[in-house]
């Protein structure tokens, strides 16, 4: 049987995070609306209270977890949790929303590692407090604190902090809840500056990140199609083999429908210049976060770069110095690769970006999702020092490029051991403006990448049955990502021969949708994914289109992108 109590602190025990000598109690009753004293008072689990007062179930979903040591925790928390030196913590970020996306409160959970993973509690898709009675565990609840402290977006807000014990005497977890003041009335007597402090987080103290680097990292191995194999044997390897094998893993979970995938594409190499990568690391980051905000799965985000193999020509003196061979074309890939990768987003320019898309859905559930977006970006972008990240909402990026070309009649006997295209994880081959051809196919068959091909209006089934057949006859999960270039009624009567096609060969592929060309990009992507629905098919991701206004004005149209985002979070919700 679960046993489930609060217990307040008795009369004189001084809070966590300060408040002087008022306990719990007494605290609670300085707010002044009812609701808001009935929930913080509450003596069973916050979910079921929350949900009704908004009348709708609840979900949960998790925006970080690292696992860090307990010393970094200010003395409130690990006190609270009775931690010694070496004991490791779980600091988790989470929040709880309706169907509606509207966010009922957001959580800061630090549990002890061990216990946490005995108990469950360390699960990402349930809420803790119904973990724990479906595990029969004896529990209860002692009440910290209660009082206010600043939502995302700035606004004051309910809160309070309590421990959750296991048995009479064991801590397992010390969780922190605000409550959205939209839902829960946040009118408290008057405040001072200790009322707003909780001193429970940890030490986020980040290093200054590294410049990007060109140091190499080992041999190519496959030879360059147009300097009979000089010049990628002679240079470092930009993309070791593991970083291709686990975005093939992760493009099979997208297949099956455990993943989405979202694909930002280059069509100019204008649209890669300096200038412009920073706000597309942001559009990829900010696409990411709204797409698992709203459908709960991992999101395997991709960003296609261009380079020209000609310019990473090594040069042939061999009195230079192997510091100074490196090609001027060789260390710009080099960079623009490190600098697409680097670790620390830039969440200033993607919260900027999701609230200026948001003043385009004025009061609609699409401008409530992009600004609530942009207010939690932040948390689930930061992390304590030196932690282990076990999980996030800021997916990491992976990187495409342009598959080579190579001449198919040339006597180059095929090797045994496997080989890869060092330049780039995933090969991406054909768009709608230029098809790809023979050379393409079979410089792309060789090489153990993954690979996306695009579809163009042409394409027919037996092309799909080809391309299954030819570029992944072992049929790998997570070899083939197929994406149809949408337009017009055509592709809406065509998609579901296409789709039925690759499950004829038996090949596992991956569908992605390409809706920012057809004249209409929110028809397009109802359209994949309804067809999609009709054939069984899992619609396994989104590929983005995102060009420089014009020559003179090199900003990235966003916006557009960002709609196309939403559209297919309302495809997906409906279908």
């Amino acid at each position: 049987m679960t046993i489930t109590r609060s217990d307040p602190e008795p009369p004189g025990d001084s809070p966590v995070g300060g408040s002087g000598s008022r306990t719990a109690i007494q605290q609670i009753a300085r707010f002044g609306d009812p609701i808001t004293r009935l929930l913080l008072a509450s003596d069973g689990f916050t979910q079921p209270r929350l949900e009704a007062i908004l009348g709708t179930d609840l979900q949960v979903r998790v925006l970080r977890q690292d696992e860090l040591a307990a010393e970094q925790l200010p003395a409130t928390v690990s006190d609270a949790l009775r931690l010694a030196g070496p004991d490791r913590v779980i600091v988790r970020r989470s929040c709880l929303i309706n169907s509606d996306m509207v966010t009922a409160s957001m959580n800061y959970v630090v549990a002890v590692s061990g216990q946490a993973t005995a108990a469950g509690t360390d699960d990402l898709h349930v809420p803790i407090g119904r973990g724990l009675i479906s595990r029969g565990l004896s529990q209860r609840r002692h009440v910290l604190r209660a009082g206010v402290t600043r939502w995302p977006d700035g606004r004051l807000c309910a809160a309070k902090a309590y421990v959750i014990m296991l048995g009479d005497h064991q801590p397992l977890c010390y969780i922190r809840e605000i409550f959205n003041p939209s839902v829960v009335p946040p009118e408290h007597a008057p405040l001072s500056a200790e009322d707003l402090s909780w001193a429970d987080e940890p030490d986020y103290t980040r290093a200054r990140p590294a410049h990007p680097s060109t140091t190499p990292r080992g041999g190519c191995d496959i030879e360059s199609p147009r300097t009979s194999g000089q010049c990628s044997r002679a240079l470092p390897a930009l993309v070791h083999p593991r970083e291709s094998d686990s975005l093939t893993i992760d493009l099979a979970a997208a297949a099956r429908g455990r993943a989405f995938i979202v694909h930002l594409g280059a069509r100019t190499s204008a649209a890669l210049d300096v200038t412009t990568l920073p706000a597309r690391r942001a559009l990829a980051i900010s696409a990411a976060a709204v797409l698992k905000h709203g459908l709960d799965t991992p999101i395997v985000t991709i960003g296609q770069l261009r380079y020209d193999d000609e310019l990473c020509s090594a040069p042939d003196d061999s009195s230079i110095s192997p510091g100074d061979r490196l090609p001027e074309g060789y260390r710009r890939a080099a960079a623009l690769l490190e600098s697409w990768r680097v670790s620390i987003p830039p969440i200033a320019l993607c919260t900027n970006m999701l609230r200026g898309a948001a003043d385009h859905y004025p009061a609609s559930v699409a401008r409530d999702l992009l600004v609530e977006v942009a207010a939690m970006l932040p948390i689930a972008a930061s992390a304590p020092a030196a932690s282990r990240e076990l999980y996030s909402s800021v997916a990491r990026l992976h990187i495409s490029r342009t598959a080579r070309s190579c001449d198919s009649n040339a006597a180059r006997p095929r090797l045994t051991r496997p080989e890869w295209d060092r330049s780039t994880q995933l090969l991406w081959i054909g768009d709608r403006n230029h098809e790809f051809t023979s050379q393409h196919l079979s410089f792309a068959a060789r090489v153990r990448n993954p690979l996306a091909v695009t579809l163009g209006p042409t394409a027919t089934p037996d092309d799909v049955e080809f391309l299954c057949r030819y570029l992944n006859p072992e049929r790998r999960p997570g070899r083939l990502t197929l994406v149809p270039a949408l337009s017009g009624t055509r592709t809406a009567d065509a998609l579901p021969a296409l789709f039925e096609a690759a499950a004829r060969c038996g090949t596992p592929v991956g569908w992605v949708c390409d809706p920012m060309q057809a004249d209409d990009p929110a028809t397009a992507i109802h359209t994949f994914v309804s067809a999609c629905r009709t054939t069984g098919t899992v619609p396994a991701g989104l590929h983005l289109d995102c060009e420089p206004r014009n020559r003179l004005d090199t900003r990235l149209d966003t916006g557009r992108a960002l709609r196309c985002v939403v559209t297919t979070l309302s495809a997906m919700w409906a279908s």
